[in-house]
């Protein structure tokens, strides 16, 4: 088992969510359900909070979090966490996004495992199975087109792969939703940040499309369910439903 550690990109100044990163949700901020997973999870040396606001450092602090500040200027979540452990001896780097509060600590391990088992991946992510139809034309919900071996093909915020009414996978094959989550080999970040962002990345507005397009092969792994991510305001309500239903 290599080393590992995971980065919270948690940037303040989200342009369709100012603030979400500290935002109350079931008695605890949206960072501090990710940061909390990633400490249950037990398979990093580190677990770092990187951000660009004072008032998350405070935060950080305030819940005894490692945290690394970083600029304003940068332009991804990739370049955030690259910032936070490029001097950090370890083998692979995990970049767990902070919208995700209900990332599991089980989903974080399978995904880390994937990479440790699977030679040919540079990146590994997860997935789960849509259940949800509403999710299917969301373009919050990333989808993705991906072999039976787990390698991914491509990911849109479109219905993909296209379900033809003729074929007799239509009503048998799933779609399947992305996680904010990606497991890299510490080599391959680095070659992704150096890159200039790529045409199909900018159109979709999806970083992982520039490693695609970069030749860097994607593993993904299928876990039993995704809560949904805090992308806009609305996405409040979704999660606070949501968890009511979990907890029963």
């Amino acid at each position: 088992m290599g080393k590992t550690v995971i980065v919270i990109p948690a940037r303040y100044a989200s342009q369709r969510f100012p603030g979400k990163v500290l935002y109350p949700l079931m008695g605890k901020t949206v960072l501090q359900w990710v940061w909390e997973a990633a400490v249950k999870s037990r398979c990093a040396q580190r677990v770092i909070i990187a951000s660009e606001h004072k008032a998350v450092a405070e935060f950080a602090a305030k819940i005894g979090a490692e945290f690394k500040m970083t600029s304003a200027s940068l332009k991804s979540g990739s370049d955030r966490v690259w910032k936070a452990a490029e001097n950090i001896n370890c083998d692979y780097v995990v970049n767990l996004q902070s919208d995700e509060p209900f990332i599991s600590s089980n989903t974080l391990k399978k995904t880390i495992k994937f990479i440790e088992n699977n030679n040919w991946a540079d990146i590994s992510t997860a997935c789960s199975e849509i259940k949800n139809i509403k999710e299917i034309k969301d373009t919050n919900c990333v989808k993705i087109a991906m072999a039976s071996n787990g390698r991914a093909f491509y990911f849109s915020r479109e219905p993909i792969p296209h379900h033809h009414p003729l074929s007799p996978e239509y009503k048998i094959y799933p779609y399947y939703k992305h996680c904010g989550l990606y497991v890299y080999r510490k080599k391959a970040l680095a070659a992704f940040v150096k890159a200039k962002p790529t045409h199909l990345e900018i159109l979709e507005r999806l970083e992982q499309l520039r490693a695609l397009e970069m030749g860097l092969k994607i593993g993904v792994c299928i876990v039993p369910s995704l809560g949904p991510a805090i992308d806009t305001p609305a996405d409040i309500k979704r999660a606070m439903s949501y968890y009511k239903k979990l907890r029963g």
